[in-house]
């Protein structure tokens, strides 16, 4: 089990645009006890730690070891920690001091592999820093995932593919994916006020979304998150953007609905089929308030849905007794019909 401890903005040195949490950048600043205390008090022992919301790397040596000593009290009921940060300042003390409180695992964020953007999120850090750091803390032991996002300012079908394609090639052991959304009072928020930032349709965003799920779980890679939770956002800020509370779910419904239309077209089925599928896919067949269903008879298919003992995110059309096999993985053909190109294996370099 793991429980975040959220430390907004510890560690920053630079706000990234479109963040709206309160700027800290001292340890100071907040009362890491108390939310430690309010997080971890009741638990039981042999859990695992989460530390969300900052840069730890962006924390004096000094203040990281003062963060870690507020777990002192729980020591014999924590089993390790893992740590979400930028991939800088990386420094060697920052490394030692994380393995000598047993993080094991890092999420490194990296919100596009766009250098142009991310400068322009005033991210503080370039593509060629988050690979230095990759291998850096890989060579150490640690185990890495990558945080990606969707819907940027600037960012093409071109850039997701780039993400996509760094992503296979750094094979972290999972990916969060994150849609953006544009909370008042940030930089962002006033790009979008003045009308210098137009943001994709929300459609668009889902669609990007799914390329990068797809291609990371056709490679083997876990995607363990997509979208934001009450926790990460302050949902009464949200002017735009691609929030959803669902918005998981209704990538996961994309993925059927584009694979029965895509898999229907290429064997030419119209009228009712039969679709046949893992118990547990049956909401994503149905889709966010059976939208599914709708828009699939708008192409005329007529779908009625029946559970079998196959694999989760496999199916079956059956017309007229005639059975087509297929996965969540044909939806990569619809994508490639709206732009997409189908990534395929990539050397780990």
């Amino acid at each position: 089990m793991i429980y975040p401890v959220f430390l907004p903005h510890l560690g920053c040195e630079d706000r990234c645009t479109y963040c709206d949490q309160t700027y800290i950048t001292e340890l100071d600043n907040i009362d890491p006890k108390e939310m430690i205390k309010k997080t971890l008090l009741h638990h039981k022992t042999g859990y695992e730690v989460g530390l969300y919301g900052g840069n730890i790397f962006g924390i004096e040596p000094s203040g990281l070891k003062a963060l870690f000593a507020c777990f002192n009290d729980y020591r014999d009921k924590i089993s390790n920690f893992r740590v979400s940060t930028k991939p800088v300042p990386l420094v060697d003390e920052a490394i030692s001091i994380l393995k000598e409180n047993k993080v094991t695992v890092i999420e490194l964020g990296i919100p596009t592999f766009n250098n142009e953007i991310l400068k322009k999120l005033n991210r503080g850090h370039t593509v060629e820093d988050l690979h230095r750091a990759y291998r850096r803390l890989k060579k150490e032991g640690f185990c890495l995932a990558l945080q990606v996002m969707v819907g940027l300012p600037d960012e093409t079908v071109e850039d997701i593919v780039e993400t996509v394609e760094n992503i296979i090639m750094l094979r972290p052991d999972y990916i969060r994916i994150y849609p953006l959304a544009i909370i008042e009072g940030t930089p962002l928020w006033m790009d979008y006020k003045e009308g210098r930032f137009i943001p994709i349709k929300f459609e668009d965003g889902v669609l990007r979304a799914l390329y990068i799920y797809l291609n990371a779980l056709n490679h083997d890679i876990k995607v363990v998150k997509m979208g934001l939770t009450d926790n990460e956002i302050i949902k009464e800020k949200i002017v735009g953007g691609f929030y959803h509370p669902a918005f998981g779910s209704i990538v996961k419904s994309e993925s059927f609905y584009l694979a029965i239309l895509t898999k229907a077209k290429r064997k030419s089925l119209k009228g009712h089929i039969r679709v046949l599928v893992n118990k547990r896919d049956i909401p994503h067949v149905f889709g966010y308030k059976r939208a599914n269903i709708e828009r699939l008879k708008d192409h005329g298919i007529y779908i009625e849905l029946a559970t079998v003992d196959i694999g989760h995110g496999e199916l079956i059309l059956n017309q007229e007794g005639i059975e087509f096999y297929g996965d969540i993985y044909d939806a990569l053909e619809g994508l490639k019909n709206k732009g997409f190109v189908r990534v395929e294996s990539i050397k780990n370099t």
